[in-house]
C-alpha cells in the first residue's frame, strides 16, 4: 500500500500541496487540459523553484480576473463537467461543500449564500480537484500528517482584516492536533485546512515503511525564519490485509415515491457523501410495489445523511444499524489495450492482487471503437496475479 506523509512545519495551502505532488513526479498537464475543455480560463504551470538552498516545485495559476463570483453550486457544476472518476468527483464535491459549510458557519449565513470572490473561486476548485485527482493518479491510498502549526497575526481578505488562523480555518481545524508556531502570518489557509480535513487519515510524527520518494512544494509567501515549504514523503507499507471499518446503514421501506423522485434522491445522497445507495425492490404492506432504500454512511456523515433521508423521502421512520466491513486495499491504475490505455483499479489482499477496468473508461472506449462495453470487458477480462514471494 502507498501512503503519503505530510510534514508541514510551515503549514499547508492548496498550491503547496499541488506543488509537492508535482515534485513527486505528477504531470498536471492533463488536468489543465480538462479545465480548459470545461471552459475555465486558466493557465497552470509547476515551475522548479530554488530558495534557501533547496530545490522544490511551485504552482503558478493564472486566471481571467473578470471571472464572476461563484457559489458552491457553480463550483460543483465545474467539477461535474470534468472527465474525472466518480471517486475523485465525489471527494471534490464533498470538500467544496465542507469549505462552504465552514464559511457559512463563521459568517452566520446559509451555505448557498457563500460566494468565492473572483479568481479565488478558480484557485479553490483547481486546488481541490488537483489534490484529489493527483492523489488518485499517484496511487496513494492513505495520507498521514504531522500536527498543524498555529500561527498568529492578521490576514487581509474581502471581509477586511481578520486574525489568523482565519475563522473558516479554525472551523475546519476542529478536532485536529495543532502546535504553536514561531512564524507570523497565515500558515494554514482555508483550502489547505479543508484538504487536511477531507484527506488525512491520521496524525503521526513520522511515516512507517519503505521510503519511495519525497517532494517539496513551495508556498507563495516568504517567511522570516525558515523555508515556506510543505514536504511530502511517499512510503510503501507492507500491510495489504483487508482493514476493518465501521459504517452505518440507514434504511426505510419506500412505497410512496415515483421512479423520478427515487433517482433524484440517490444522486442527492451520493453528492452528500454517502458511501453507497442500495434499493431492494419488493412488495410492501397492502400489496403495494415498493422497496427497501439503504444508505451506507461513514460515522462522520451520519447526522447529515439521516436528516436528508427524512427531509427528502418524507418517510415516517428510518432504521439505523452499525456494521463492520472489511475494506480491501485498492489504488488507481491503468490497463494497456490494443485501443489505448484504460483507467482501472488494482486491489490487493495478502499475496493476491487483481485489476478491473473502470466502467466509465470502458464506456468511453466503446464509443471510440464502436464495440459494446460487454465485448470489451470480455476481451480485457479480470487480471489477477500472486505477488512474487521473493
Amino acid at each position: 500500500m502507498q501512503e503519503l506523509f505530510l510534514q508541514c512545519p510551515t503549514g499547508i495551502s492548496g498550491d503547496m500541496f499541488l506543488g509537492g505532488l508535482a515534485d513527486l513526479g505528477l504531470d498536471f498537464t492533463p488536468l489543465a487540459t480538462m479545465f480548459s475543455q470545461a471552459g475555465l480560463d486558466i493557465e497552470l504551470s509547476t515551475p522548479q523553484v530554488r530558495r534557501h538552498g533547496l530545490v522544490g516545485t511551485g504552482l503558478e495559476l493564472g486566471a481571467a480576473a473578470e471571472q464572476p463570483l461563484r457559489h458552491e453550486s457553480d463550483l460543483r457544476e465545474v467539477i461535474h463537467s470534468l472527465p474525472l472518476s466518480r471517486e475523485v468527483r465525489d471527494k471534490a464535491c464533498r470538500a467544496v461543500a465542507r469549505l462552504a459549510e465552514a464559511e457559512a458557519a463563521v459568517h452566520g449565513i446559509d451555505r448557498e449564500a457563500v460566494h468565492f470572490h473572483e479568481v479565488g473561486a478558480v484557485d479553490t476548485v483547481v486546488d481541490i480537484v488537483g489534490a484529489m485527482w493527483g492523489v488518485e493518479q499517484l496511487g496513494i491510498e492513505r495520507i498521514t500528517s504531522t500536527p498543524l502549526p498555529w500561527s498568529h497575526g492578521e490576514v487581509h481578505c474581502e471581509h477586511g482584516i481578520l486574525p489568523v488562523p482565519a475563522p473558516a480555518t479554525v472551523q475546519l481545524l476542529r478536532g485536529k492536533p495543532v502546535a504553536p508556531a514561531t512564524e507570523h502570518g497565515e500558515l494554514v489557509t482555508p483550502t489547505g485546512a479543508v484538504l487536511v480535513d477531507q484527506m488525512v487519515d491520521e496524525f503521526v510524527e513520522g511515516p512507517t515503511g519503505t521510503l519511495l520518494a519525497s517532494g517539496l512544494g513551495w508556498g507563495s509567501r516568504e517567511l522570516r525564519q525558515r523555508p515556506n515549504a510543505l514536504r511530502l514523503f511517499l512510503v510503501k507499507t507492507g500491510n495489504t490485509a483487508p482493514r476493518p471499518e465501521e459504517i452505518w446503514v440507514l434504511e426505510a421501506n419506500i412505497d410512496h415515491l415515483t421512479g423520478e423522485e427515487l433517482g433524484g434522491l440517490f444522486g442527492r445522497f451520493l453528492d452528500a457523501g454517502a458511501l453507497d445507495v442500495v434499493y431492494l425492490p419488493g412488495v410492501m404492506k397492502k400489496n403495494r410495489p415498493g422497496g427497501v432504500l439503504q444508505v451506507l454512511s461513514s460515522p462522520e456523515d451520519l447526522p447529515q445523511l439521516q436528516e436528508m433521508f427524512i427531509a427528502h423521502s418524507l418517510t415516517l421512520g428510518v432504521r439505523r444499524k452499525k456494521w463492520e466491513r472489511l475494506v480491501v486495499e485498492r489504488q488507481a491504475s491503468h490497463l494497456q489495450t490494443p485501443w489505448g490505455t484504460v483507467a482501472a483499479k488494482t486491489a490487493s489482499s495478502g499475496a493476491l492482487s487483481w485489476t478491473r477496468p473502470e466502467y466509465e473508461a470502458l464506456e468511453a472506449l466503446a464509443a471510440k471503437t464502436g464495440r459494446s462495453v460487454a465485448e470489451l470487458r470480455l476481451k480485457l477480462g479480470l487480471k489477477a496475479q500472486e505477488d512474487d514471494p521473493a
